[in-house]
C-alpha cells in the first residue's frame, strides 16, 4: 500500500507538463493517475492533502483502491498525517510512503515503511503516460470552481514561483543524499 503526501507529489509532478496548468484539475489528474497505478500494481493507496477540498467535481476523487483524505483547517498537516498513519499500522513494513520532506521520510523509516521521494513517484507516473501505460489526458475539461480552499492559496503564495522552488528543493535534497 501507497501512502503519499499528495501536495508533495503534486508539485513533483508539475514539471512533467502532464498536469494541467489550473490547481483543483491538477489535483484531480493526479489522483487519476494514481488511481491508474493502483490497478496497474493491484494495490491501494492514501492520499493525504493540506486544507480541505473546496469544491470537486462528481467523481473526481472516486477511485477504486484510492482513499483521499484532506487534512482540514485545524487538523495538523499531511506530513503529520502520513507520518502518524505509519505510526499507527500494524504492519508498517508493508507500506510504501512518498514524500520528499526529510522529517516524514525518516520518521517513516524508522517505524520501518519503505520510502520513496516524490520525484521518483512522478517521474514514474510522467513515464506511464508518456509511454502510453497510463491515461494521457483527464476526463475534466473545465477548471474545478472552487476547488482551492484558503489553506491550498496561502501554500501556493508561500511557494511563489513553482520553477524557483522546485530548484530549491532538488538542491535540498541533492545536499542531503545521505539521509538514513
Amino acid at each position: 500500500m501507497y501512502v503519499i503526501d499528495g501536495y508533495n507529489l503534486q508539485h513533483a509532478l508539475a514539471r512533467h507538463n502532464v498536469l494541467p496548468g489550473d490547481f483543483g484539475r491538477a489535483r484531480a489528474r493526479l489522483i487519476e493517475l494514481l488511481g491508474h497505478l493502483a490497478r496497474r500494481e493491484s494495490t491501494n493507496l492514501r492520499i493525504f492533502f493540506d486544507g480541505a477540498p473546496g469544491q470537486l467535481a462528481p467523481g473526481e476523487i472516486s477511485y477504486p483502491g484510492v482513499s483521499v483524505l484532506f487534512c482540514g483547517e485545524g487538523i495538523e498537516s499531511a506530513d503529520h498525517a502520513v507520518r502518524e498513519y505509519v505510526e499507527n499500522s500494524a504492519h508498517p513494513g508493508k507500506l510504501r510512503v512518498v514524500s520528499s520532506d526529510r522529517a516524514v521520510a525518516r520518521a517513516c523509516k524508522l517505524s520501518g515503511a519503505k520510502v520513496m521521494s516524490a520525484q521518483d513517484m512522478a517521474d514514474r507516473l510522467a513515464s506511464l503516460v508518456s509511454e502510453g501505460r497510463a491515461p494521457r489526458g483527464s476526463a475534466l475539461e473545465k477548471p474545478t470552481r472552487g476547488a482551492i480552499g484558503r489553506i491550498e492559496r496561502e501554500m501556493i503564495d508561500d511557494i511563489g514561483d513553482l520553477r524557483a522552488f522546485e530548484q530549491q528543493v532538488l538542491r535540498e535534497l541533492t545536499d542531503n543524499k545521505d539521509l538514513p
